[in-house]
């Protein structure tokens, strides 16, 4: 009796353990798997930084070589070529100046670090301007920042997914539009701009929809189409014009095939 007793203690015991490991082993695991989407940009750059050592780590060129990280706009093999050009015409020049210089001539920069990670590597890791639309404007393209400033700079692919903004001052209204729809939660996949006359916004869609709007009042207009589109649906290509101007009231223009 007294060894059965021992026997079922021993067992319950090894269960207890067994659900203490359990728990402390997912427990570790849940840990590890958000740390990942945490920290997983900060492992990505040692990842590359790393098989960028592995690469450059035995080179004896005179010039360094460069690491980029950071951008999205920026052209990253175009800038390594100007600071390598820069940097094989400055060779008795301190490297670190010379490259903060190339740095902080480019309008899309915000700011960076400059890491000499060895004698023969250096890390750039850069933080591009908050880009929230392209500017159209006689015939020529610009980019408009968060603070609605204008960069003058090469429009490359990856920034055509941007609205474009089309109109004088519109670039100074930008961020106002933008916030607006954002602010009424409307879901609206919208291609341009434009400011009429400085005074009020049309919205111009993907599929073709042209939504004008009136001169006040913008954030109910916007929560107003926001409240008739979830219940008619007129924001799908049925109709080609949505007029607005008029508050609270809309007309429709049909699309005709």
């Amino acid at each position: 009796m007294r060894r059965f007793s021992k026997i079922k203690k021993f067992i319950l015991f090894f269960n207890i353990k067994t659900l203490i490991i359990t728990v402390l082993t997912l427990s570790a695991l849940l840990i590890t798997y958000f740390s990942y989407f945490k920290y997983k940009d900060l492992i990505v750059e040692q990842l590359v930084l790393n098989r960028e050592r592995l690469l450059f780590g035995f080179n004896n060129d005179n010039t360094p070589n460069l690491i980029v990280l950071g951008n999205n706009y920026i052209d990253k093999k175009s800038l390594i070529y100007e600071l390598k050009i820069k940097l094989d015409e400055g060779k008795n020049s301190n490297n670190l100046d010379l490259i903060s210089n190339i740095l902080n001539k480019k309008n899309l920069i915000k700011k960076f670090i400059i890491t000499k990670t060895s004698n023969n590597l250096i890390t750039i890791k850069i933080e591009e301007k908050n880009i929230i639309g392209l500017l159209n404007f006689e015939n020529n393209n610009y980019l408009i920042d968060e603070f609605n400033n204008i960069i003058e700079t090469k429009i490359t692919p990856n920034l055509f997914h941007l609205p474009v903004f089309i109109g004088k001052n519109s670039n100074k209204n930008a961020s106002v539009i933008l916030n607006l729809i954002k602010e009424s939660d409307i879901n609206l996949n919208y291609l341009s701009f434009s400011f009429v006359d400085q005074r009020r916004w049309n919205i111009n869609l993907k599929n073709g929809v042209k939504i004008l709007l009136p001169e006040t009042k913008v954030l109910d207009t916007l929560k107003l189409l926001n409240k008739i589109t979830s219940k008619y649906n007129i924001l799908s290509g049925n109709f080609i014009e949505i007029d607005m101007r008029i508050f609270g009231k809309y007309f429709l223009k049909p699309k005709i095939n």
